[in-house]
């Protein structure tokens, strides 16, 4: 009788930890994903606010009038444009290219010039 107890209680107790085992791995997986959102939703968040305000700059008459009078080259009264030059290329010096390292250690030992 004593012998039943012990195996009764014994299955009960492997029961409840292997009960417990899921549960906690359960929550680590809960604890994973909701960090994982978390972080998604401040990207989200962080994105939103720039295209936000981009969306206010791109709204806004200044910012207009700047984007047009750059794409179509026009000047407002009083400006005055300057335009630079594309600079030349310059000389470029040509540099003999070195021998083989092989070849130079081979120079060294057999070649005494």
């Amino acid at each position: 009788m004593k012998l039943l107890k012990q195996v009764v209680v014994f299955f009960l107790l492997l029961f409840l930890l292997s009960s417990l085992l899921r549960n906690i791995l359960s929550y680590h997986d809960k604890i994973r994903f909701y960090q994982d959102f978390k972080n998604n939703y401040d990207q989200e968040k962080k994105e939103n606010i720039s295209l936000q305000t981009e969306i206010l700059k791109k709204k806004s008459y200044s910012e207009l009038e700047k984007t047009i009078r750059d794409k179509l080259n026009l000047l407002q009264p009083g400006e005055i444009a300057i335009t630079i030059p594309t600079p030349t290329p310059g000389i470029s010096t040509i540099t003999p290219t070195p021998a083989p390292n092989w070849q130079q250690w081979w120079n060294v030992f057999f070649n005494h010039t």
